[in-house]
């Protein structure tokens, strides 16, 4: 039964222990559905995950006229897409990967699409991928580089661009996956430090697997047009992100843990998460198909997390029971996801009663004696997620809206309660 959007959730105290396996990734998801529709061949990805984001990406991928099928957890493309022939409305809700790499694919394609989203994501940025998209053919309307745009599509042709990716690398993802089907592929040359890079070599790993060559050297990433995905049937592999929060709970609450469906090896960047919790003191073990997580005494960490943001809201729940000073740098970027997460992680963790300061750019967090409390989750995945495994260790921990969990892993909270045992 899902959570209602207005009925908080308590959290159990208790340990973690026991097996669960990885739900499939959703950024695998979002970029192997786009790939498969690009493709323009019959083929199938399974082990799609159904959340909240990526079906925004599968039924925008419908309206703009792919013809699929889904069947459980497989999508079936058929190989043939119908042009719409009125204009295609998009709301891409708080989902900002559906929204970013969406305008893209809307800007190779004909039709004319409208792309919208939640308040929040009309706040995001999107103005770097716009601009490029517009000086490499797209025809976009927009206000000030923000959702709402229209993309009269059918018109990019490629090229060099400069791109600030300072916010995102979502931008520089989507010019990569729709720069196979262009004339002039892309040469792209980030500006400043790339945020979240680890997702532009996930992206470049898929598009290897899948056919296409990229080469990326002297800070400049370049795909060449005319190349054709060759993809006839792809697996999503377990996703790491999601993860992290049992893996952080099972570490900071006496526990241990098996997790299933992982790729020792995988490009997911976030895959970061098991050696950052073994650098705190969990003790890590790989298996032949699983990997164990024991908990230990947990220390400080002090890490450059620019290339993984997403372990943030965890990492930093899981400070507060470490023994000393944890330091989060290059973190600034936060501010821009589904809530300004910097801002609230610090908040929630004042509420606790913990001590927590963002300082040029970094997250510092120091342990002190929590107190139960309510904490607003700020309709965002990940900070609900992250705060619910404090409430292992301290009684009275109430997760506002906890149903916001949706977006990227439905299962969540079924997961949770399995895995909660009291101490003995």
């Amino acid at each position: 039964m899902k959570a209602s959007r207005t009925t908080p959730r308590t959290i159990q105290p208790g340990i973690l222990k026991g097996e669960l396996v990885a739900p499939p990734s959703k950024s695998i998801s979002h970029r192997l559905l786009i790939m498969a529709a690009l493709s323009g061949r019959k083929c199938q990805i399974n082990n799609f995950l159904k959340s909240e984001d990526t079906l925004i990406t599968l039924h925008a991928l419908q309206k703009m006229g792919f013809a699929l099928e889904q069947r459980e957890n497989r999508i079936i493309f058929k190989g043939h897409r119908e042009v719409p022939t009125q204009p295609v409305h998009i709301d891409c809700g708080n989902s900002g990967t559906s929204a970013r790499l969406l305008t893209a694919v809307a800007a190779h394609l004909s039709g004319e699409f409208v792309i919208t989203g939640s308040p929040r994501m009309q706040q995001r940025p999107m103005k770097p991928l716009i601009d490029s998209l517009i000086a490499t053919g797209a025809h976009i309307d927009h206000q000030q580089g923000l959702l709402p745009i229209t993309v009269h599509g059918g018109y990019l042709k490629g090229g060099e661009v400069e791109i600030d990716a300072s916010h995102s690398s979502q931008f520089i993802s989507a010019l990569m996956l729709v720069a196979p089907c262009t004339q002039q592929g892309y040469r792209i040359v980030p500006q400043g430090k790339i945020a979240s890079i680890a997702y532009l070599e996930l992206t470049a790993q898929l598009l290897k697997k899948h056919g296409i060559e990229s080469i990326w050297r002297d800070d400049c990433i370049s795909v060449a047009g005319f190349q054709k995905y060759q993809i006839d049937q792809a697996t999503v592999e377990g996703d790491y992100s999601n993860i992290s929060y049992f893996v952080t709970g099972a570490a900071l609450s006496d526990g241990e843990i098996r997790i299933k469906g992982l790729v020792q090896d995988s490009a997911q960047g976030d895959r970061y998460i098991l050696s950052l919790a073994e650098k705190a003191g969990a003790k890590v073990s790989w298996f032949k198909d699983w990997v164990q997580i024991k908990s230990d005494s947990l220390s400080a960490l002090d890490e450059d997390l620019n290339a993984c943001p997403d372990l943030v809201p965890s990492l930093a729940v899981m400070a507060l029971f470490s023994k000393g000073s944890s330091r989060f740098r290059n973190v600034g970027h936060l501010q821009y996801k589904e809530s300004d997460r910097l801002s609230v992680i610090v908040q929630n963790i004042q509420k606790l009663g913990g001590r927590a300061v963002v300082e040029n750019n970094n997250l510092i967090v120091q342990p002190a004696r929590l107190r139960g409390t309510s904490l607003s989750s700020f309709n965002d995945h990940r900070i609900a997620m992250s705060f619910a495994m404090a409430g292992l260790r301290v009684p009275g921990i109430i997760i506002e809206d906890p149903a916001c969990v949706e977006k990227s892993f439905p299962e969540f909270w079924h997961y949770l309660d399995q895995l909660t045992h009291g101490k003995s």
